[in-house]
């Protein structure tokens, strides 16, 4: 909760000054900006959230977002209709991740490494099947769904608020949930305690999966094209995010509020550089100074309560 309330006036104190110091970044045009922006983050950030809790890793989501769209770009070009192209974009989504999650949680390889590997078969599949050009030209009805606007906001803002709270509703007040949290502290006890904690892991790598396979359709529809590297880093944003909020890189610990907060203040943070006219690629170094501050603001804690305990 502290790491919550200080990420609260932290965003706050960033806002107020920044919309003292600068023309725009107040304005409406550039508020509608920044949350759109975040909007697609904050959908994978509600799973992953959970992923993190409950003790693991997935590097593999970048490649499931392109592999996704370019599969449904490349159907719908080649003539088939839009919906039967998105449920079999979601089908193959569905398949990596219940493919990552049976080898992680079932076979014990190492998550990193499986889904690292896992991502770079991803991204050679997409880059192979389209030869890195992008398909465009769409339906729509299949532009619609990521183009369309609610209260002058894209509509992945309102898929973004579903997300987050039906995600938090289940792990914070949902047998599962305690169950994921259980499981990320201590695995051993949870399985003692009758926790199926393998059953677990792969419906977790399932769910991550499907919010990021959406997440591929919605960029496709958004750009009208299916690029083979519609994200870039988007994984590591989010579990920098994460962290930033308060998770525990080890498991157990973590919300998906806290997180959002984290994201919130590095998109601030990233806005902030474009609007005082300093090089947009000094953003990458400035989010990885404010990952590096919360991990070590996470140390310290965490040494002061084991002293604390002594």
């Amino acid at each position: 909760m502290k790491r919550i309330i200080g990420l609260v006036l932290i965003n706050a104190v960033l806002i107020l000054i920044l919309s003292q110091t600068t023309q725009y970044f107040f304005s409406r045009d550039n508020l509608v900006v920044l949350v759109d922006n975040m909007a697609l983050e904050v959908i994978a950030l509600s799973g992953y959230t959970l992923l993190l809790i409950g003790g693991y890793f997935d590097l593999s989501v970048d490649g499931i977002v392109s592999l996704t769209g370019v599969t449904a770009g490349l159907l719908m070009v080649s003539g088939v209709q839009w919906g039967i192209a998105v449920l079999i974009a979601m089908t193959v989504a569905l398949g990596i991740g219940l493919f990552n999650g049976f080898i992680v949680a079932k076979v014990k390889i190492n998550g990193l490494i499986a889904t690292l590997t896992t991502w770079w078969i991803c991204v050679g599949i997409s880059m192979g099947l389209t030869k890195a050009l992008s398909p465009y030209g769409f339906s729509d009805a299949f532009q619609a769904l990521g183009q369309s606007r609610i209260l002058g906001f894209r509509s992945i803002v309102l898929y973004a608020i579903v997300a987050v709270v039906i995600l938090s509703i289940v792990l914070h007040y949902t047998k599962i949930g305690s169950h994921i949290y259980v499981s990320g502290d201590n695995r051993q006890s949870a399985e003692l305690m009758g926790i199926g904690t393998t059953r677990l892991g792969i419906g977790m790598y399932v769910l991550v999966a499907g919010l990021a396979g959406f997440i591929g359709l919605m960029v496709a529809s958004r750009l009208n094209a299916a690029s083979p590297i519609a994200v870039d880093g988007m994984a590591l944003r989010i579990i920098a995010a994460a962290v930033i909020g308060g998770a525990n890189l080890s498991g157990g610990k973590g919300t998906i509020i806290g997180g959002l907060l984290g994201l919130l203040l590095m998109h601030i943070l990233g806005n902030a550089i474009i609007q005082l006219g300093v090089s947009p690629y000094f953003q990458k170094a400035v989010i990885g100074g404010v990952l590096l501050l919360a991990v070590l603001i996470e140390r310290i804690n965490f040494k002061v309560r084991r002293f604390e305990h002594v």
